[in-house]
């Protein structure tokens, strides 16, 4: 086959272009970057800094930050998940940077310097397969894990250590923890679960039912300005209780299905759909607004 001279050179344009291309998607790979990521990946985890106010979010493979309340998002890198996936994030009251991540398979993993390192943390787990993590409301130290058919364990030296604190309610999909008063501690673990709300004081005295919120409930959360405030989002709808879980109402959701749900230190309600959109309420589940295109 004879190739003109203008040819040949069309020919070398299009291989040059076309290795331009993969060498751009092997930079995006090995940073972590993958297609499709970004605001409308779908979000697992949402959580906030309470420091700061600025939302986390995954998709399970994926760490992302924005601090424009949702407008734009920043990669955090992470390390190789081996297989593992994240089905939590929590950032400690008190110490700024640090953000931990935890889900089946993956342990507990921490970061202070904004992913350019990670610490494993899961001495003294029984296992890698934490579905359920939270940090406590004003001690920067301790956090909850859940690993199934376990339990619930606590550390009290920042992840470094882990001991089996209780077996905790069966089937737990979310974990928090509240600085709301009346317990006999230092405050309440609330636990989204297969069968409703379950609350505890931190304690670990006695897991009961919070209120007769029924059914498969994927998230739940509270109020910094009045921890006795929460949210939940279950198979019936999204609901708000003003007296710490013991009423619930049924709250306005958001035109999408729910699937988790942060509230900022300055009371802004954020819901996130499993599709990836963003939902924002500046008014209590009132009113929403979609954020975040």
């Amino acid at each position: 086959m004879h190739v003109t001279s203008t040819g040949m050179k069309r020919l070398c344009a299009r291989w040059s272009l076309a290795f331009v291309l993969l060498a751009l998607i092997a930079a995006l790979s090995m940073t972590g970057v993958r297609a499709g990521d970004g605001p409308q990946a779908p979000i697992i985890a949402l959580t906030n800094d309470p420091s700061s106010g600025a939302l986390l979010k995954s998709d399970g493979k994926a760490l992302y930050r924005s601090v424009d309340q949702g407008a734009s998002w920043a990669s955090i890198p992470l390390p190789p998940l081996a297989g593992g996936s994240i089905a939590a994030i929590a950032v400690p009251a008190d110490r700024a940077g640090a953000v931990f991540i935890a889900g089946p398979g993956l342990g507990v993993l921490s970061t202070e310097n904004e992913g350019s390192s990670w610490t494993r943390s899961n001495t003294g787990l029984p296992s890698n397969e934490v579905t359920a993590f939270a940090a406590h409301a004003t001690l920067g130290e301790t956090l909850y894990a859940f690993v199934p058919e376990n339990g619930i364990y606590r550390s009290q030296d920042a992840g470094e250590n882990w001991k089996l604190v209780d077996k905790g309610p069966k089937e737990i999909q979310q974990l928090i923890h509240t600085d709301m008063q009346g317990s006999m501690e230092t405050g309440w673990l609330y636990a989204a679960t297969s069968q409703g709300v379950r609350v505890s004081m931190d304690c670990f005295c006695l897991w009961r039912d919070a209120g007769e919120l029924n059914g498969q409930t994927d998230t739940v959360a509270y109020d910094p300005q009045q921890p006795e405030r929460l949210y939940a989002a279950s198979e019936q709808g999204l609901f708000r209780s003003t007296n710490g879980g013991q009423e619930w109402e049924p709250a306005t959701a958001p035109d999408a299905l729910v699937a988790a749900l942060t509230v900022t230190p300055s009371g802004v309600l954020f819901a996130a759909s499993i599709d990836g959109a963003l939902f924002r309420s500046t008014d209590q589940a009132e009113t929403w607004e979609r954020f975040g295109e």
